[in-house]
């Protein structure tokens, strides 16, 4: 073996042990520090007159496990992992060899402690060891042999053993090799891989777990361990099934609905459209249905109404039109959907009300048919009463020029004149009922019809020192009304509620409320008076036949001229009344119902 050269050797005997970039020092038996490399004093500070524990770890007394005094009497190198503390105080990791430097008759006296920093390192390993241990999942490494060679604490907790075990065998309870195992085609590929697995705990449970595996690969892209991360998904699968149960479920009753559904998303997609509505309007079970297809079903500015309000759209009665372009009434009742304060869509149902409306119809007529009855045993009756007044008038006449007795003549002019009045009076209500004009819609405010009643009657009312109050709930629609024949039964309801002073005390203080407002789809017109009232009795008899209780001022038509107008506009009439305290009549005009324009 060549020598080398002189200046190497010298380099090598005098720098080198300064130049190496590890912590060494030397130590006497007594362990006090005797030489030092400049590394070590970098890292530890001065270090002359000190013993090894003071400089390494800032003690005053020897450790008790220390290697070194070990070293001096086994004679044999050691590698240790050591932690101390640097010049600043700062704790260190390191690895330390310490080498007995053996002398003449084969003693120690001396110790050699090469040492390699090893923090950096050990933060590291701490930090993954941390992650492993702590990481939301049971985390095991596993081998080719599919044995389980590590797991974390979590995956330890939920099984008695695993190290050392086979995969399948400790996890799942089995004797052979999953078909399905991530673990192998990971290993077959070194992709990663995903599934879904069942594992058997100790006590009997079942869990489903969400399994990731990936390939532990080295520099050499090289591998022969797995590691599978598993995360419990049973309360998700749990929530799974009963979410789709409760889809099905409502799948099932929107499905069987006898009206028909409708639901579309915020993007105006038709994402629920039911049987009953394929019924309803005419479209075949495999045709796609659009929004625009369904705005020209409906009426017009509907969708629009439910897709702006808050809460609840409803028409009670609404003309529809099918696919082929018949039409057919429906109520609909529609809500904007919403999710998180967030509009998600909208959804309604229709419910067909044509055969509903049609008995309506059928009814209103029996109604009018049987007023018409009413109407003529009424006539009857009341000619009957008239002639018998007429004869009585006819007797005084007769009588009284007979005898030559002028009182009793002119009593029989009399009798015979106000009965003769109370003809004329009785003939033109009852033409007038009786009439059966047609109703004629037009485009107007039903505010105004009333308000111009209120002051046709502005000159009785100051005459019977009666004070009247018109109330009107902004705004009010427009609305297909007969203005002629709604303007009359207002005119009746403000005359009846006037008359019904007429026999009250002088005393109370006479009032009249009129009001007007829109509410559910519905324009009510309401006259309330403070008046006679009306006993129980007659609340009955109103609507039923002619009576009334103005003697002969009264035909007993007024009321049933007014039911039979709002019954031709769809609407009715209703009373609430209580004797000696006053009476409340209110008029109900059905939007949906009113009659339509004629072109």
């Amino acid at each position: 073996m060549k020598e080398p050269a002189q200046d190497l050797k010298i380099w090598i005997e005098k720098e080198l042990f300064h130049a190496v970039p590890v912590f060494i020092a030397a130590l006497d038996r007594h362990l006090n520090i005797v030489y030092a490399n400049e590394a070590f004093k970098d890292k530890f500070g001065d270090w002359e007159d000190k013993k090894c524990f003071d400089v390494y770890k800032g003690r005053d007394s020897v450790c008790k496990d220390c290697i070194s005094r070990f070293a001096f009497s086994n004679r044999k190198t050691s590698v240790s992992e050591q932690t101390g503390y640097d010049k600043n105080g700062k704790l260190i990791h390191y690895i330390k060899y310490t080498v007995p430097v053996i002398g003449e008759n084969n003693h120690v006296n001396y110790l050699v402690e090469i040492s390699t920093e090893t923090t950096r390192f050990k933060k590291t390993e701490e930090e993954y060891k941390l992650l492993f241990e702590q990481v939301p999942c049971n985390v095991m490494i596993i081998d080719r042999n599919f044995k389980i060679v590590r797991a974390n604490k979590r995956a330890q907790d939920m099984f008695e053993s695993l190290k050392g075990e086979y995969c399948y065998s400790a996890l799942k309870g089995r004797k052979e090799k999953c078909i399905e195992c991530t673990a192998r085609q990971t290993f077959e590929d070194g992709m990663q891989h995903t599934g879904q697995h069942v594992w058997k705990l100790t006590d009997g449970r079942t869990l489903n777990m969400h399994v990731i595996t990936i390939p532990l690969k080295n520099e050499d892209e090289k591998y022969d361990l797995v590691m599978e991360m598993a995360v419990d998904i049973s309360k998700t699968m749990k929530l799974q099934d009963s979410l789709e149960t409760a889809h099905n479920y409502l799948e099932s009753i929107i499905n069987t609905s006898m009206d028909g559904i409708v639901g579309i998303s915020k993007r105006g997609r038709v994402e629920v459209f039911n049987s009953a509505a394929r019924s309803l309007f005419n479209i075949d079970p495999g045709q796609i249905v659009s929004q625009e297809d369904i705005n020209t079903m409906l009426p017009k500015g509907f969708l629009a109404q439910v897709s702006e309000e808050i809460g609840h759209t409803y028409l009670p009665e609404a003309e529809l039109k099918k696919s082929n372009g018949e039409t057919f009434y429906g109520s609909l009742s529609g809500n904007k959907l919403q999710g998180h304060g967030e509009k998600i869509g909208m959804a309604f149902s229709v419910h067909d009300i044509s055969p509903m409306k049609k008995l309506e119809k059928e009814k209103i007529e029996a109604e009018r048919m049987a007023i018409v009855g009413q109407t003529i045993a009424g006539l009857a009756h009341g000619i009957k009463n008239l002639i018998n007044a007429l004869d009585g008038g006819m007797y005084f006449l007769k009588s009284g020029i007979g005898k030559g007795d002028i009182n009793r003549v002119h009593k029989g002019i009399e009798t015979l004149t106000r009965n003769i009045e109370r003809i004329r009076l009785f003939s033109k209500a009852f033409l007038n009922y009786s009439r059966f004009r047609a109703i004629t819609p037009t485009v107007c405010n039903p505010a105004d019809i009333v308000t111009e009643v209120v002051e046709s009657f502005a000159a009785k009312i100051i005459e019977n020192d009666i004070k009247i109050k018109l109330q009107m709930e902004p705004p009010i629609a427009l609305a297909h009304l007969d203005y002629e024949k709604i303007h009359e039964c207002v005119t009746n309801l403000i005359g009846n509620a006037i008359d019904s002073f007429v026999d009250v005390d002088k005393d109370r203080d006479k009032k009249i409320w009129v009001k007007v407002y829109d509410e559910e789809g519905s324009i009510y017109i309401e006259v309330k008076d403070n008046g006679c009232g009306i006993d129980k009795d007659h609340r009955k008899r109103l609507f039923g036949k002619f009576f009334t209780t103005k003697g002969l001022e009264g035909t007993g038509l007024g009321l049933l001229m007014t039911k039979k107008i709002i019954q031709e506009h769809g609407g009715n009439i209703s009373v609430l009344s209580k004797k000696g305290e006053g009476s409340i009549f209110r008029l109900r005009l059905i939007r949906g119902r009113l009659p339509k324009i004629s072109d």
